[in-house]
């Protein structure tokens, strides 16, 4: 009875990972992911056929806008440990595409791999969210 349409919006797919640490939401770098095919699907997202570039080659004035618009839906949602921010950058706007409440944590997954070009290894990524977990 009820369908929904949304604009295709091509442009440049990023993502924000969020965790809090020493009670501070924070941002990590974003990652572009330039999918070989036409979409980031399934061959795209296991099976090697996407890059994904931390940090972002976006700009730093941009980067810190989604980062900031990151940590204000975080707040928003009253989100606690770990997320992940999809977005599309088209031109100088950015459209929120999804939240991510809980991202993927292999050594391959997005947020781990923010977390190490920030200088948290996963180890560490997972201590820190124990930590904030028993405060």
């Amino acid at each position: 009875d009820e369908v929904l349409v949304e604009e295709f919006i091509q442009g440049t797919e990023v993502t924000c990972g969020l965790i809090t640490m020493d009670g501070k939401i924070t941002s990590l770098p974003l990652t572009e992911i330039r999918s070989k095919s036409d979409f980031f699907d399934y061959k795209a997202k296991y099976e090697g056929n996407a890059q994904e570039i931390t940090p972002a080659e976006i700009g730093e004035e941009l980067t810190k806008k989604i980062q900031n618009t990151s940590e204000f839906i975080y707040r928003k949602l009253d989100f606690k440990g770990m997320c992940r921010i999809d977005y599309i950058i088209r031109g100088n706007e950015y459209f929120m595409l999804e939240v991510n409440a809980v991202p993927g944590l292999s050594e391959e997954s997005i947020v781990p791999q923010q977390a190490k070009a920030m200088g948290i290894s996963l180890e560490r990524l997972f201590e820190i969210s124990v930590e904030e977990a028993m405060k």
